[in-house]
């Protein structure tokens, strides 16, 4: 079975159900169908061969959902890229990652000439919803082929997913996944997600990351996608209201933006059945809030790039429970239990022992979603398999009952006069305010302590506060060692294409001309 075999479950069952629509036109399950089977052959008549890399550089619109469905039921390997990214590191993506095939968007044309000249194994390149001089056109590159299904069975182990990582602590890393990898993860959203009827997703974050994941395993379910090519939250609440979307992935700044609109507090909500919340930690209050505002609706999951995702999964049941219950409240840092897609997951010390519950170290897993390595990067590779375990360079731990707790990114710690101190502390701390809407804690150099906690943060609209009142907020709540020593205030925090916010980019200006980067 191929992932694209599940996603067309849609086809079987309900042909003539809505798949996608958005920018370009809507499609059903029919013609999706057709679409993909056109585009696969036309790939294969070019030349591409399984295992093959091709990518899409795109807004979330139905084509290009299609044009990913197609490479991959051409048996390529899907190399994700992000609209958002900047040029030089999509020209690294595809050219380190030897892509075959590009489909574009027109809004991407200005970077195709750089694109052309930067990667020497791009043989084709097609321009999807629309025209463009640089390449051809979708229809144009189609022409007459056939609508009819490849007669084409696809290893399992071939390489179906060329992933590029977040990019959060420097050049995004190529990650080789299989199509195993892909169909299982997807399969998994079946056993977190139910439903009555067919659903209806919204994709506003970018579908070349976690978002797409969610997409793909709308087909299982004979759901709708309503793609949203910008992130305007209240076109947002439009569409939520227009289309009775229920299903819903947010990164939680995004959650908070919602939360913190205007229209939020009067706009229907009712019919949403799964906000999901995942790429970043999610504050307790802002999770209690949101399910204050949407009902109980809202879960929460982890995963990576280089694991698959969901690996773990918190049921809004789950989580409206723990906001209700002060014995269970604790629960809200949790991002939950792991999926069945999930061999075994663990906390780990610096030596390579597994700790029991309650300990903190590592967080480790083993699965059939985790990435056979890093494309050509042997030593990357080993570090992050030591062991025989998948490391995820999260710090946790987890409890009796087997819920995960990521306390912080392992490369974050601040170690400030000798005592280890971890930013999500903080910035919990400091979420809890009533001014506060966003904030990002690091470390900056200090003389004496070697680093200083320093908070960035990002103040709700008309709202004020100062830096004395938030250091003196986070002292009660996590103690003077802990707090910020100082507080600067800015417009928005500094993120990845996928909402991941860039602490490397935040700590440049405190440590320049430093020879290293930490205290």
């Amino acid at each position: 079975m191929h992932i694209t075999d599940l996603f067309f479950r849609g086809y079987r069952t309900h042909p003539e159900r809505l798949a996608f629509a958005g920018e370009g036109g809507d499609l059903t399950y029919a013609q999706s169908y057709a679409l993909s089977n056109r585009i696969a052959r036309r790939l294969r008549h070019g030349g591409l061969a399984t295992g093959d890399k091709f990518a899409v550089l795109s807004p979330n619109t139905p084509l290009a959902m299609l044009a990913m469905l197609g490479g991959l039921r051409a048996g390529g390997a899907w190399s994700n890229l992000n609209m958002r990214a900047a040029v030089p590191d999509i020209l690294h993506i595809l050219a380190a990652g030897r892509c075959s095939v590009l489909f574009f968007h027109p809004a991407a044309a200005g970077m195709i000439d750089e694109i052309r000249a930067g990667v020497p194994t791009l043989r084709e390149l097609v321009c999807i919803n629309g025209e463009d001089a640089q390449a051809p056109s979708l229809s144009t590159w189609l022409g007459e082929t056939d609508d009819a299904p490849l007669d084409l069975r696809l290893p399992e182990e071939a390489q179906g997913f060329q992933g590029a990582t977040g990019g959060t602590t420097g050049r995004s890393k190529l990650t080789v996944g299989t199509n195993r990898m892909m169909l299982t993860a997807v399969m998994a959203w079946a056993t977190c997600l139910h439903y009555d009827a067919p659903p209806v997703n919204l994709a506003v974050a970018p579908i070349t990351h976690a978002a797409g994941f969610v997409a793909l395993g709308m087909g299982q379910f004979g759901g709708t996608t309503i793609m949203m090519s910008t992130p305007d939250v209240g076109h947002m609440i439009d569409l939520i209201e227009k289309h009775r979307v229920d299903t819903l992935f947010l990164p939680p700044t995004l959650i908070y933006v919602l939360l913190a609109h205007p229209r939020a507090a009067t706009a229907d909500f009712s019919s949403l059945r799964y906000l999901i919340a995942a790429a970043s930690p999610f504050a307790p209050e802002k999770i209690a809030e949101a399910v204050q505002r949407f009902g109980p609706v809202v879960c929460q999951a982890f995963g990576q790039t280089e694991s698959g995702f969901p690996t773990t999964f918190m049921s809004p049941r789950e989580m409206a429970e723990a906001v209700r219950d002060p014995a269970k409240r604790h629960l809200l840092l949790s991002c939950g239990r792991p999926t069945v897609i999930v061999e075994d997951m663990a906390i780990m010390d610096e030596s390579g022992r597994l700790l029991a519950a309650g300990e903190t170290g590592e967080v480790v897993l083993r699965g059939p979603t985790v990435m056979n390595g890093y494309l050509d990067d042997e030593a990357a590779t080993a570090e992050i398999q030591q062991y025989g375990w998948h490391h995820t360079g999260d710090i946790g731990k987890r409890d009796a009952d087997g819920y995960f707790y990521i306390t912080d990114r392992k490369r974050d710690l601040i170690i400030s006069g000798g005592f280890n101190i971890f930013p999500f502390e903080v910035e919990s701390a400091l979420m809890k305010h009533p001014a506060v809407q966003d904030c990002a804690v690091i470390g900056v150099p200090d003389d004496k302590w070697g680093e200083a906690v320093k908070a960035c943060v990002q103040l709700k609209p008309g709202q004020s506060a100062s830096a004395d009142d938030l250091i003196a907020w986070a002292k009660e709540q996590v103690g003077s060692m802990k707090a910020p020593k100082s507080v600067d205030f800015i417009e928005s925090l500094p993120r990845s294409p996928v909402g991941k916010v860039l602490k490397r980019d935040l700590r440049v200006p405190y440590w320049a001309g430093k020879t290293r980067a930490v205290g």
